[in-house]
């Protein structure tokens, strides 16, 4: 099964910081933002990925592979102009032809029980399925949805649906919706395909489950789910080992190796200094995270804060 995570947005929501970062790539306890999905995915079966880019592809292709590394395969499609999430899945077709795949948007962190979603959709013989989560904060833009699984409609668009959650971004497909997607031309796989197809009877399901879901769509989402992340030793790989004479460490912190603590630093709780970071004497980093290349002068303090190179986010 191959895979395809949906980069090629311009990340507004998260000004300033995807000034400096695509949003994909943004640094997440020492790694991309989306390779925390692809990860997920791979470890459920899917075998390589494709990546839809636009803003800094160079950027975005050299951060990936840096991770994939023998991983797993990787390929790139760039869109001169933004194709939405529709036309970009539509400009890969030439990589799902093969069979079933799924897609995920690269901006948020999603965990579920990704069996029982595939069973699922091929025992409803679904054109597309969506993995949707319980809309309990109603934050989100409710999917309605038949009790077997058939969605009915959008947002105030309820149709004769019962249930209602929201879309994690994930969805299964059938090489066969490609045909539904105009070659080349920018489209919402929502509006332009879904909805169509919906209203003429087609198989289009959502699997309404729980699991983990972190959006990263705001500096203040950022800040919240990385020390979310960092709190939780079941989501995350063990935090790297990391000690210096003279140092205050107050966990949880994650700490890359190549970081630069002089003596008299307080680390903690609850920071993120990456790669190459600088944190000089008598400074202190608290609720923050702390970007590659960015530095804490002398006696400064950064509390829920982002410090990137360029800039300082206060939340």
């Amino acid at each position: 099964m191959k895979g395809m995570i949906l980069a090629a947005g311009l990340g507004t929501r998260l000004h300033p910081l995807s000034y400096e970062m695509p949003k994909p790539v943004v640094p997440v306890l020492g790694r991309p933002l989306c390779t925390w999905t692809m990860a997920f995915l791979a470890r459920s079966g899917v075998k390589s990925f494709v990546l839809n880019l636009h803003q800094h592809p160079r950027l975005i292709q050299q951060e990936i592979l840096d991770w994939a590394g023998k991983r797993t395969p990787v390929q790139f499609t760039v869109e001169p102009e933004i194709l939405g999430t529709g036309g970009g899945i539509g400009n890969a077709r030439r990589h799902f032809k093969a069979g079933t795949f799924v897609t995920a948007n690269g901006d948020a962190i999603v965990r579920f029980d990704f069996a029982r979603a595939l069973a699922f959709h091929r025992r409803r013989k679904s054109l597309a399925t969506l993995v949707l989560f319980s809309n309990r904060a109603k934050r989100y833009t409710p999917v309605w949805i038949k009790p077997h699984g058939r969605i009915t409609g959008f947002g105030s668009d309820a149709g004769d649906g019962r249930l209602s959650g929201f879309y994690t971004g994930i969805q299964i497909v059938e090489p066969e919706l490609l045909d539904h997607i105009p070659l080349g031309k920018a489209s919402c796989i929502i509006r332009d395909v879904y909805i169509p197809l919906i209203k003429k009877g087609a198989p289009i399901h959502g699997f309404l489950t729980d699991g983990v879901f972190r959006e990263f769509g705001t500096p203040a989402d950022y800040l919240r789910e990385t020390i979310a992340l960092l709190r939780d030793p079941s989501e995350r790989d063990p935090l790297p080992p990391w000690s210096s004479p003279g140092v205050s460490v107050i966990p949880p912190v994650w700490i890359s190796p190549n970081a630069r603590i002089a003596p008299g630093a307080t680390i903690g709780p609850d920071a993120v200094i990456e790669e190459n970071a600088s944190v000089e004497a008598g400074a202190t980093v608290a609720s923050a995270v702390i970007w590659p290349g960015a530095e804490v002068k002398a006696g400064e303090t950064v509390r829920n804060a982002i410090l990137t190179p360029h800039r300082r986010v206060e939340i």
